[in-house]
């Protein structure tokens, strides 16, 4: 029997934490039909059944107003899976209990995981499974993501409540209230909408795309409707609490929530946090590029004596291929992985502890400025790792101005596809200030950010005020577990590009550099596309190999490495012979440049398509396009002239 199971729950509540621990690596993503909102799913079998589990997008309310709650609403509600389980933080449950009076509105075969137990033991909290039983009337499972702790109890769980065990039907009563929903229930047509009570209430609660549904039969002042979207939050609330009154004893929820304030009081510090935020960060970058940098350059070692050794078997178009075409080419991008897996490690770390989101509330004043918001700033923060995944992210945002403006600054975030060309100029540049220097591009990076957002809402959004409301998660240790999970799973679609995308263009590009003269450099077709383009790049200092990497880098990113390694390398005989040739084609003024240049010229051809795919338009590529090689020039511009005045 194949079991589908929904994972439902606040977000920061170890929902994904719970889901690794069900499924192991047997898991995938992929998008819910109609968007662009990740779909990850996985499977397990457990006592001959098959278990298929979707982990649905954190929400803290089943009321669509963003795409992500959307997806997670409507999958509940239109197609329900036989068994849904809900996540609750044990040391924090309010909003989780909020959440759950909802999903019982909406079904009855639901799991109450009340997850963290581990960390409600220590704190002294206690909780009885059997209060919250007797007042939710589900079925309780106390779990901890972080030891395994419940795990097994959890999936027998969920094969009684397939099975038809433990549902019991429990409806919360909205006192005064109830006349009002039960007149709109009889007049909700059967053939509308089959849960009456639920579309009731939230058709009382203001949700938009139920009234839309509904309108046209419900007969009611409208007057009613405004103060009740307010009386039935103020319900539920009283419900939780009353609920938690009875479940909880021993050490209060209060005491949590002073040693987080404590803190939050140094960490998110009206004049410290940034300062805070900014050590933070440089330290990051000082781990990723500083120690860890000795395990790049054994690697690119190891491929540069590969290289030499293959040319040693004779100088022919094959061996020409190999060496110059997958070694030097997929090498040059892949000596840079052991930097890309540590800065996500790093990134990993700040978002188990629950940092991350008191950096989104830390910026939110600056972002404000911007007419953005804090939340703007975690769609952001995940362009560091890819400009993709930035930007559909951005589904997440309640409001489409601030949406659309989120999409077209995403850019500018330096992705992690660029960090193996900065690895590569600063090693050879900057070598004894690497950190100090890439450090500085992130900080333009962020600077470029904020200064086009700005620019942007006041061109078409009429610089609107959009604010900020989220719930700060408790503080956690990080889990070396999740850490790693979290780590290889941002971090090994580099290793995938590498293998398909990046190998591909290499071959490419070995292709128009070797032809048709087999080696020539000079003369052959990427020299004659460089020529081309190098006349508009001649005032920053790049010459005619530069432009054609730069070229080639509309593909991806990291491909300009490969292309620099094989433009230079035909003329050297191994990877770190190109490397110092390429040192003496260009100062470092216009080495610095050509960082700027690469920080902020054309998105990828993924990006762009990301823009078509959630913006739902050219105008906004075609503007991505040439707003951004037009700071890109502007900026790198500035750089050489500055840079030749003062040096």
């Amino acid at each position: 029997m194949v079991i589908t199971v929904g994972l439902v729950g606040n977000p920061n509540v170890g929902k994904t934490s719970l889901f690794n621990r069900l499924v192991g690596a047997r898991q995938y993503v992929a998008n819910w039909p109609g968007v662009t909102v990740s779909k990850i799913e996985g499977a397990t079998t457990w006592l001959n059944d098959t278990l298929h589990i979707i982990d649905l997008p954190g929400t803290y309310t089943l009321s669509s107003q963003s795409a992500d709650e959307k997806v997670t609403r409507d999958f509940l509600f239109y197609t329900p899976p036989n068994v849904t389980v809900l996540i609750a933080d044990s040391v924090n449950p309010q909003q989780s209990f909020y959440l759950l009076i909802e999903l019982l509105e909406l079904n009855s075969n639901v799991i109450l995981v009340m997850n963290s137990i581990d960390e409600a033991k220590k704190l002294g909290i206690k909780i009885n499974k059997f209060e919250l039983q007797k007042h939710f009337g589900v079925p309780v499972v106390f779990t901890s993501a972080k030891t395994g702790e419940g795990i097994d109890e959890l999936k027998n769980l969920i094969v009684e409540v397939a099975r038809g065990k433990h549902i019991k039907k429990v409806v919360f009563d909205y006192g005064d209230l109830e006349s009002i929903i039960l007149k709109i229930e009889k007049e909700i047509p059967d053939s509308i909408l089959t849960n009456k009570r639920f579309a009731a209430i939230k058709f009382l609660e203001e949700d938009k795309e139920i009234q839309k549904i509904l309108s046209p039969y419900i007969k009611i002042d409208y007057s009613i409707v405004k103060e009740t979207s307010t009386l039935i939050p103020s319900i539920r609330y009283s419900h939780v609490e009353n609920i938690i009154k009875e479940a909880y004893s021993g050490k209060s929820l209060n005491y949590q929530r002073t040693i987080n304030d404590k803190i939050d009081h140094i960490l998110t510090h009206k004049f410290f946090g940034i300062p805070i935020l900014l050590v933070i960060m440089y330290l990051v970058f000082k781990f990723t590029f500083d120690v860890i940098q000795p395990i790049s350059d054994y690697l690119e070692s190891l491929l540069s004596l590969l290289s030499s050794y293959i040319k040693s078997f004779g100088n022919n178009t094959f061996i020409s291929l190999i060496s110059d075409g997958v070694i030097n080419g997929v090498g040059g991008v892949l000596v840079f992985i052991p930097n890309i897996f540590a800065l996500f490690f790093a990134l990993g770390i700040l978002e188990e502890s629950g940092y991350l989101p008191r950096a989104a509330f830390v910026v939110d004043r600056i972002m404000y400025k911007m007419k953005l918001s804090g939340r703007s700033f975690i769609s952001l923060l995940l362009g560091f790792g890819c400009n993709v995944s930035s930007i559909m992210s951005t589904r997440g945002l309640p409001d489409e101005k601030e949406r659309i403006g989120t999409i077209l600054v995403s850019p500018f975030i330096s992705c992690s596809a660029r960090l193996p060309v900065y690895l590569m100029i600063t090693s050879i540049f900057f070598n004894k200030y690497k950190g100090e220097v890439l450090f500085s591009i992130y900080a333009l990076s962020i600077l470029i950010t904020a200064l086009s957002a700005y620019i942007i809402n006041k061109l078409f959004f009429k610089g609107e005020d959009v604010p900020l409301v989220m719930e700060l998660p408790r503080y956690r240790i990080p889990t070396l577990r999740n850490i790693f999970i979290y780590m290889w799973n941002k971090g090994s679609h580099f290793i995938q590009k590498a293998g398909t995308i990046i190998f591909a263009a290499s071959i490419v590009i070995w292709f128009l550099s070797y032809f048709p003269s087999k080696g020539h450099i000079e003369t052959s077709y990427a020299a004659y596309l460089g020529k081309i383009f190098v006349h508009l790049l001649k005032p920053l200092g790049f010459n005619w190999q530069i432009a054609t990497a730069l070229l080639f880098g509309g593909v991806a990113k990291e491909v300009i490495v490969s292309s620099l390694s094989m433009l230079y390398g035909f003329a050297e005989s191994d990877l770190i012979s190109a490397q110092s040739l390429l040192s003496q084609s260009i100062s470092n003024i216009s080495a610095y440049a050509l960082l700027v240049f690469i920080l902020l010229y054309i998105p990828c051809f993924a990006t762009l398509a990301s823009i078509k795919s959630e913006t739902g338009s050219w105008k906004w590529v075609l503007f991505s396009v040439l707003y951004s090689f037009t700071i890109a020039y502007i900026f790198s511009l500035l750089v050489v002239i500055l840079g030749n005045l003062i040096f």
